[in-house]
């Protein structure tokens, strides 16, 4: 018979992969964005060239993932880290190769 992982502090890291998601993907039918909302409250900008460019919030969100990434490899015994890591280290991944992609083509279109 298969034991199962403990609950433990490793476990928050899912919760913090949640509320990564739920900072900055769009809720209901009016497309509500948590990290839009807050952007707009404090008069910071949302995209780096006013209506364009690299969006700002979604790189903000790294506040979520790398925090998850740290406590799913330190607790790795816990239940849920494997799956909190995977997900926080690929959404990392995604949150820096974007806007290095779209800084690269200022650069060469420049």
């Amino acid at each position: 018979m298969e034991r199962r992982r403990p609950y433990g502090i490793g476990t928050f890291s899912l919760l913090i992969v949640a509320l990564g998601f739920a900072f900055n993907y769009a809720w209901g039918p009016e497309d509500f964005r948590f990290g839009y909302y807050l952007f707009h409250q404090m008069n910071w900008p949302i995209y780096s060239k006013g209506d364009e460019g690299l969006v700002i919030p979604t790189v903000t969100t790294a506040i979520f993932w790398i925090p998850a990434v740290m406590i799913a490899r330190k607790y790795d015994h816990h239940y849920g880290t494997r799956v909190a890591f995977n997900v926080a280290r690929f959404m990392l991944i995604i949150c820096f190769i974007g806007p290095l992609v779209i800084v690269l083509d200022w650069i060469v279109n420049s």
